[in-house]
């Protein structure tokens, strides 16, 4: 049988309990308190089925910008595929067409089509045939607008056998609800408080002397050098193998 692309599919492993760690789940987990701006970790409990995150947010890291009964709302950067050019592309017609440029740009015969459902679900190449552009699109562009068109094809080397639009990267900030369960805080801030303080410390020592100082960090220098003192040479070499005296039992 094929395999399942489902929501939870490849979690066996990923949302299991860890070892021990199975049976009740503690208090703690409803009595923490979370507070907007907290940073907090996905961590999916696979024992509450309510609430849970996709696969793909386990793990992450993100900001708290909502607080419910009794979910917690997570702010996380996403790494989307996107055509970049194709949005350039629809720009110059959207002016000219209005609302039905996006029927007209989806009933373009694909030429090469190096992606299954390229088309539809925006994967990694979009290849589009010139000359159905030149018979169809450019002449119900009013205006010089043809022209710019053009040049706009040209200018980003588009204009061979096909018309063909790469699809980049983009981040975006997904926002989504996640149970209690499901997260807890994160500790990436620890560091960066801990060096706040300390530096308050050093500024409000060196004030007090009149001094200022930097609390810049700075990279690792090499080691300083030294003298070796006292130290004695011995020459070392190496014995001829005996075979006869090893047979007797070595040396």
């Amino acid at each position: 049988m094929p395999a399942g692309h489902g929501l939870r599919s490849r979690t066996r492993d990923l949302f299991s309990r860890p070892f021990r760690k199975k049976g009740y789940i503690p208090l703690t987990t409803y009595l923490r308190t979370y507070r907007i701006g907290d940073y907090v970790d996905i961590k999916v409990n696979g024992a509450v089925h309510k609430g849970m995150p996709h696969k793909f947010y386990h793990g992450r890291t993100g900001k708290v910008w909502n607080v419910t009964k009794r979910a917690i709302g997570v702010e996380v950067n996403k790494q989307v595929r996107f055509p970049t050019r194709f949005f350039d592309f629809c720009s110059y017609l959207i002016p000219c067409f209005g609302g039905h440029v996006l029927t007209l740009l989806l009933s373009t015969p694909v030429a090469h089509d190096l992606s299954r459902n390229s088309l539809s679900c925006c994967n990694r190449w979009f290849a589009f045939d010139p000359l159905w552009i030149m018979h169809w699109v450019v002449p119900h562009v009013p205006g010089h607008l043809p022209k710019i068109l053009l040049t706009f094809l040209h200018a980003n080397r588009w204009w061979n056998d096909s018309l063909y639009l790469q699809v980049g990267n983009r981040i975006i900030r997904k926002r989504i609800h996640v149970r209690v369960e499901h997260v807890q805080p994160s500790r990436c801030q620890e560091d960066f408080r801990s060096r706040v303080k300390k530096n308050d410390q050093l500024k409000a020592e060196a004030k007090a002397r009149g001094e200022v100082i930097s609390t810049k960090r700075q990279p690792e220098g090499p080691k300083p050098g030294f003298m070796v003192e006292g130290a004695t040479l011995e020459t070392v070499t190496p014995i001829p193998y005996d075979v006869v005296n090893d047979l007797k039992g070595g040396y």
